[in-house]
């Protein structure tokens, strides 16, 4: 979620491929929602299982669900995005600050929960104090633009490693995406959808003052959007990300991500690299199993 203090975005509304069952949206992103999309997904992968059991020895992973059109031409061979409905908020929505924990040796630095007003000093409180420190392991639904982007500069400027473990949306992309090295666990997830300033949600003069502010969203948006592209998102994922609505979330999982060009690798839980053909493998099994109650 892109909230709060920064403006957003208003293109065109996106031509759903594929929708969720409509859900209110209370305050943003939430686990529980991407919980859910994740067992759809899996699905997903079953299906690619099942249409590719007889593929090549090169783990490339060929279509799954036919052709995307409404959103960009040539994307006959690639799976849809699975875009989950959410309604637009009336009031401001709160982000809550996310715990940040480093482990024993120093390297590594654990993120669970949104970006908040908070996020970007103690980011740089947690980098000043370990100046070991080598890689992020994060999972978080987004929330405030302005300390988001500061992070992301933070993360750029350190060349850190970033690796998303369950699930990474909005403002979280642009700090995965700003890494030096960009990692997924096989079943994670990135959630896109456009920048939220929230301004008719502000009584007056705020609401006045957020709507003059909109004047800076594309300083701030060609920030986000220029690491998206070094890190390989195609016009694909970026139609995707501007004319997703902000209530909504366009989720692809890490087969969706390498089938557009992102440039990022899968790793499991102890850190070991994955192939293609290991995730396409590993998630066919986790979907079979949900589908047999195992």
């Amino acid at each position: 979620m892109h909230t709060g203090q920064e403006p957003a975005h208003t293109p065109p509304p996106l031509e759903r491929p594929i929708r969720a069952r409509p859900a209110p949206r209370k305050g943003g992103l939430t686990l529980t929602r991407l919980v859910l999309v994740a067992g759809a997904l899996l699905v997903l992968a079953w299906f690619i299982g099942e249409k590719t059991s007889g593929s090549s020895a090169d783990g490339q992973t060929p279509a799954a669900a036919g052709p995307d059109t409404s959103i960009s031409p040539g994307m006959e061979t690639r799976s849809r995005a699975q875009v989950v409905q959410g309604e637009k908020s009336t009031t401001l929505r709160q982000v809550d600050d996310a715990r940040m924990q480093v482990d024993g040796h120093g390297t590594v630095l654990r993120i669970e929960g949104g970006i908040g007003r908070n996020f970007a000093t103690d980011l740089q409180a947690a980098l000043a104090a370990n100046p070991s420190l080598q890689r992020i392991d994060i999972t978080s639904g987004g929330g405030y633009s302005k300390p988001g982007l500061d992070a992301a500069r933070m993360i750029r400027r350190r060349n850190l490693i970033v690796r998303v473990q369950s699930h990474c949306a909005s403002m979280c992309v642009g700090l995965w995406a700003a890494a030096a090295q960009r990692q997924m666990e096989p079943d994670a997830l990135i959630g896109l959808h456009q920048w939220d300033a929230q301004c008719d949600a502000r009584p007056s003069p705020q609401r006045e003052e957020c709507h003059y502010q909109m004047q800076f969203a594309t300083d701030h948006a060609s920030s986000y959007e220029a690491w998206l592209r070094d890190a390989g998102f195609n016009r694909y994922l970026l139609d995707l990300q501007s004319r997703t609505a902000a209530e909504d979330i366009a989720v692809l999982n890490v087969l969706q991500l390498w089938e557009n060009g992102v440039d990022f690798s899968v790793v499991d839980r102890e850190g070991t690299r994955m192939s293609r053909a290991a995730v396409q493998q590993y998630l066919v099994a986790k979907a079979t199993t949900r589908q047999t109650g195992g």
